[in-house]
């Protein structure tokens, strides 16, 4: 039997201390850095950045989780006029998504929003993109997807395209051990809901799919570890490791109907992305184990439970990290209706199994109290 092929085309270096390396991972030229919020440990990064590379530098700062179109467009604008030889990303999966989408629209013209509505053709970034993250969890740095959030819509759009997976991607767990414990367990919620929407995920392959269990046995290993004691090597390299390996599979998979329903609750809530993907996990897992049990028998195994257990075993780990595994009602508005819309169809549509609206209503009714 054939499977298609493995597409990742990223160059990945990974190691405890690559950072140091940077100096011969990325040319000399004019360099266009995209980062998030000013701090002290990012002023840091950029000084290293800029004397160890050496060229001109121009910086865009104050990325926002979340990014917005309107942030997307100031940035590509920006970069349009300082004609830059190669972008570098530095920070976390929305920096990483923000820098994508400003490196297409300055190449292609027009607003973000023409590309994420379908309307305007995606025709590349057209320059090489370094990434490098400071946290785990989106696989940004290696995808070639950027997620974008829009007040018009109330939601997140996505892009997808071939071109927008970075040049090569600077994977250093020791720039991850200043994240926070709160940020650390919504990552490692993230990567968890990327392996599990893999390996369910209709254009699974059995290599995407030993990626995606591996990257279960990571989080199930070294997350409450991290978030415990985020100065523990091995802890921070499990999580960086789990997220490459999450990246590899749901790069080639796309995700499924999980993060369809995170995206009004992250929007209307403020409740970060990975755990809001999180909390429809455990009823997507009963779906699964009545429409394809053989699925869940591998992933509960990895996960180191009982086939029966591990929708409550996904609840209970979501509530030692001090989230309540469900939401209270009238906390996101016409939350069904945006999950219904077409913009999400290919999330619905890339689950193994196929999916009623009967069936999106009652995984929906699944993350709220009851």
């Amino acid at each position: 039997m054939m499977f298609p092929i493995m597409d990742i085309r990223t160059r990945i270096v990974f190691g405890w201390g690559s950072f140091q390396e940077i100096g011969g991972l990325i040319p000399i030229g004019r360099s266009f850095v995209v980062m998030g919020s000013p701090s002290p440990r990012q002023e840091a990064l950029l000084e290293r950045l800029s004397s160890d590379i050496g060229g001109d530098i121009e910086v865009f700062k104050g990325v926002e989780p979340n990014p917005l179109t309107d942030t997307v467009d100031r940035g590509a604008d920006e970069m349009a006029r300082y004609h830059p030889d190669q972008v570098i990303a530095v920070g976390g999966g929305s920096v990483m998504d923000a820098a994508k989408a400003m490196a297409l629209v300055a190449h292609s013209g027009g607003s973000v929003l023409d590309h994420l509505r379908g309307t305007r053709p995606i025709e590349g970034m057209g320059l090489p993109l370094y990434t490098i993250p400071t946290t785990p969890g989106t696989s940004s740095e290696i995808t070639p997807f950027s997620v974008i959030t829009t007040r018009e819509d109330r939601t997140k759009l996505g892009l997808r395209d071939p071109s927008l997976y970075p040049t090569r991607a600077i994977i250093d767990p020791s720039l991850t051990v200043s994240l926070p414990p709160d940020q650390t367990a919504a990552t490692g919620f993230d990567i968890l809901s990327h392996a599990f929407e893999s390996y369910w995920a209709r254009r699974s392959t059995p290599v995407t799919k030993r990626f995606s269990l591996e990257a279960v046995s990571l989080v199930r290993e070294n997350l409450k570890g991290a978030f415990m004691d985020g100065s523990v090597r091995i802890y921070r390299e499990g999580l960086s490791l789990a997220s490459v390996f999450a990246g590899m599979a749901f790069s080639n998979t796309g995700t499924t109907i999980c993060h369809a329903l995170s995206y009004p609750v992250t929007y209307d809530t403020g409740l970060p992305h990975g755990f809001a993907c999180a909390l429809s996990l455990p009823g997507a897992c009963e779906l699964m184990a009545e429409r394809d049990p053989e699925v869940i028998r591998s992933l509960s195994h990895a996960f180191g439970c009982s086939m029966g257990s591990l929708p409550d075993e996904i609840r209970s780990m979501i509530r030692s990290f001090g989230i309540d595994p469900r939401l209270r009602h009238g906390s996101v508005d016409g939350g069904m209706e945006r999950v219904m819309g077409p913009e999400v169809a290919p999330f619905r549509d890339n689950l193994c199994v196929s999916l009623s609206e009967e069936d999106v209503r009652g995984l929906y009714s699944s993350m709220f109290i009851e």
